[in-house]
């Protein structure tokens, strides 16, 4: 999957809910614990505002680590939740 900092504005630009409910839906097809997920999505505004603080760089580097059959996987969810790319 290819970081696009276009879908990273639109998720952030999420109301908290959504964002929490997409964050865990990604957090979970990722292969990520639930348990530190849910630490992580205790407080949504500040998730929001570390991940709007990576540089491209970064957000490439944690995209590629997730592997590219579950990167297929979320960006097939992202575009069933109406985060497309380039759009």
């Amino acid at each position: 999957m290819n970081y696009d900092r276009k879908q990273l504005d639109r998720l952030l630009s999420m109301d908290n809910e959504s964002f929490a409910s997409l964050a865990r839906s990604i957090a979970e097809a990722a292969g990520a614990n639930k348990m530190k997920t849910e630490l992580l999505l205790a407080n949504p505004d500040m998730l929001k505002r570390r991940l709007a603080s990576l540089t491209d760089a970064e957000a490439r580097e944690l995209v590629d680590s997730v592997g590219e059959e579950k990167s297929a996987e979320i960006m097939k969810m992202l575009g069933e939740r109406g985060v497309e790319r380039g759009k």
